[in-house]
């Protein structure tokens, strides 16, 4: 399934974002400015480690919207979580 965004790690996150990822790549290049769901811009990182940050909140609660899906509020109330701001 296909969705109206792109996940990029940069700024020290995993970030979604709505710009289009430019040909060939399935990512951003190294340094490239990206806008993000959250409204920040970050440059573009790239490699293992970067992919292995933790995910922005705000950027998640965006992508799981337009997605469909239940808010993290949502699932965290449901398992008994205390919810995080």
């Amino acid at each position: 399934m296909s969705h109206p965004f792109v996940w990029v790690p940069g700024g020290g996150a995993r970030h979604a974002s709505g710009d289009v990822v430019p040909l060939p790549g399935v990512e951003f290049p190294e340094g490239v400015v990206v806008s993000t769901l959250c409204g920040v811009e970050v440059s573009a990182e790239t490699g293992e480690v970067a992919w292995l940050w933790g995910t922005c909140r705000d950027c998640d609660e965006r992508t799981r919207e337009l997605a469909g899906l239940e808010s993290l509020a949502e699932v965290e109330r449901r398992a008994g979580r205390v919810v995080r701001s």
